[in-house]
């Protein structure tokens, strides 16, 4: 069954919005008659993009013709990129909870002076390198080098921020060019908040150290603002107030909890540009728990699992490429801080490159046997795998993001 917030969504998406509308046309539907969740379509991200402006509501068509709404896009990391419009009140809303939680949890209030990265965009013929909006300050993630981002912190130490929101591989970028340089701590800084790729464990426990800040993490996407956000506790809450999580398997079905499947979404704010039983493209699943922070909201765990994010071995199976960051977690246990970023690209079957990014006051070669030492998959044991060192990796210009496993075989060739 549906809740009131939840009813009224779905009745306006399938009242009001072209996409629903042909869709119950085609499938001869009627909202009124869904009384679960697996009685409504599910949709990908290629609907959204080949069928755009069809998700813009017929109420909303007048001030998206005026260019009133707000404008954003997917962030295109799994190759499709979609507009994404907002009415201005709605997108407030839907960051209500997650400012109530900030506010709770770390004390973080809407006008705290911050910093933030953005992938570079075009103007004209020049790039944007800073952006200054009074209380906040962003940086351009594009042609970073040490000497930039030496630049870049004197210039946030000028600022004084509170917290900092960006994604992991920039907070680490930062981390070490602040330990190589030795460059003057924040007295300002308490908090960051990351978001936009995985956050593993000794990504955390590095930034912490070096730039001794709180660490939460946030699960969201352009398409529906924050969908969880970590309490002090260390467990990702799901934001039940702006939008339904759902955890389907390869055939729509719903999952038991504890059970990972494909992340599906549907926004209870965004009236503008309504996604219903969206799949976002990220695996994840529901823990069974009951957290000691007080939040009722459920507790999701995210995975890898995009068909990208596989490693394919040379019996045909799609093995998790967390086999990988349990390497880098288990070498960072025996050597702390050794590998500072890590990127593993398999190229074709038995045939990978590891690109490494390792502490300057560490033996390079002991950490490398020490890694291959910690692969303990054995239909791997005969792959050629080449290690290379870098002295830093750096998010993709286009997605602004860092991808840590690439797998260029076509697995569904």
């Amino acid at each position: 069954m549906f809740t009131e917030k939840q009813t009224k969504m779905i009745q306006h998406a399938y009242q009001t919005v072209p996409f629903y509308m042909d869709l119950c046309r085609k499938r001869s539907l009627d909202c009124e008659t869904f009384k679960n969740w697996e009685d409504i379509p599910i949709i990908c991200k290629e609907d959204l993009v080949l069928q755009n402006d069809s998700f813009i509501s017929a109420r909303h068509i007048a001030k998206y013709l005026q260019g009133k709404l707000i404008y954003t896009h997917t962030s295109g990391s799994t190759g499709k990129c979609a507009n994404i419009f907002w009415d201005l009140a709605d997108c407030k809303r839907s960051l209500l909870p997650l400012w109530l939680k900030r506010k709770r949890y770390y004390n973080i209030h809407p006008h705290d002076r911050y910093c933030y990265f953005f992938t570079g965009r075009n103007v004209g013929e020049f790039d944007i390198e800073v952006e200054n909006r009074g209380f906040a300050f962003g940086f351009c993630k594009s042609n970073l080098d040490d000497e930039k981002l030496i630049q870049i912190w004197e210039k946030i130490r000028d600022f004084g921020p509170i917290w900092m929101n960006l994604q992991p591989s920039m907070a680490m970028l930062l981390s070490k060019a602040i330990e190589k340089y030795q460059l003057d701590k924040i007295p300002t800084l308490r908090y960051m908040e990351t978001t936009g790729e995985l956050l593993f464990p000794y990504m955390r426990k590095y930034i912490e150290k070096t730039m001794q800040v709180v660490i939460a993490d946030q699960y969201g996407c352009n398409e529906l603002n924050s969908l969880a956000f970590e309490c002090p506790e260390g467990h990702l809450h799901c934001m039940e107030e702006n939008a339904l999580i759902e955890i389907l398997d390869e055939s729509g079905q719903s999952v038991p909890d504890g059970q990972e499947g494909e992340i599906y979404v549907t926004t209870l704010t965004n009236y503008a540009m309504p996604l219903i039983r969206y799949q976002l493209g990220d695996r994840g699943r529901f823990l069974k728990k009951i957290c000691s922070c007080g939040d009722r909201g459920k507790i999701l765990e995210l995975t890898t699992g995009r068909n990208n994010d596989w490693v394919v071995d040379r019996n045909g199976n799609l093995l998790n490429a967390y086999i990988f960051a349990r390497c880098v977690e288990n070498v960072n246990k025996l050597e702390e801080h050794a590998i500072l970023q890590f990127q593993v690209i398999q190229h074709d079957i038995d045939d990978f490159t590891i690109n490494l990014v390792l502490d300057q006051g560490c033996n390079s070669n002991e950490i490398c046997n020490c890694f291959m030492d910690n692969l303990w998959q054995e239909s791997l044991s005969d792959a050629k795998f080449q290690i290379q060192l870098y002295s830093q990796l750096l998010p993709e210009e286009r997605s602004g993001k860092l991808r840590w496993f690439i797998n260029e075989i076509d697995v569904n060739a």
